[in-house]
């Protein structure tokens, strides 16, 4: 073995490490970030459809936050409201707040046909909050969300390709799997009544 070659096998052993070292990074800050924003999601939602504060109130706590935290980002009015949409399309799957990190776990909810185990966890905070935003405003069916954030998670897509498989419909299942679907149905019907 050439020392080209053993130097090949070097870069590609250390950029794996350094690869997998950022993805795992910036996993960890979506998982803080997505529970933090969650939290202001849930306090905004509780507090602004309650009737406990008043129409300005989202667009004078970005203001106030603004002045006290100078230089601060992502807490306009805006993200404040992406934020509360954050909360209330996800309260099914309720976060709660630890010292040590976020845990998900269920509770009673909008939507009781999702079972625990069909939540994908790990891809749901392997992804960053701006693909959130897309699949909340552009994805209303359950599944389909769930889909496109196993899709974003396991391709590594940036905002632009989820976007595009969202526009292009990758979730809609082709004909041809359909087809195999119900074909592969009525063989296992046919094997089960042949019993």
């Amino acid at each position: 073995m050439s020392n080209i070659q053993k130097y090949d096998e070097a870069v590609d052993v250390i950029k794996t490490a350094i690869l997998q070292s950022q993805y795992d990074a910036a996993r960890t800050v979506n998982e803080k970030q997505l529970t933090l924003y969650y939290g202001i999601g849930k306090y905004i939602s509780i507090n602004s459809r309650n009737g406990n504060w008043g129409s300005g109130a989202i667009d004078a706590i970005s203001e106030r936050l603004e002045k006290e935290l100078p230089g601060l980002k992502g807490f306009s009015p805006r993200n404040l409201r992406y934020m509360r949409t954050f909360y209330e399309e996800w309260a099914d799957v309720s976060i709660v707040l630890e010292p040590a990190g976020a845990k998900l776990e269920y509770t009673e909810g909008k939507r009781p046909a999702l079972k625990k185990d069909e939540f994908p966890f790990e891809e749901f905070f392997s992804i960053g909050f701006s693909h959130h935003r897309v699949i909340l405003s552009k994805v209303k069916n359950i599944n389909e969300r769930i889909f496109y954030i196993r899709e974003c998670a396991s391709e590594k897509y940036s905002r632009v390709q989820l976007e595009k498989s969202i526009a292009r419909d990758d979730y809609c299942p082709s004909l041809a799997q359909i087809g195999y679907r119900i074909q592969s149905g009525l063989i296992a019907m046919k094997r089960k009544g042949d019993s």
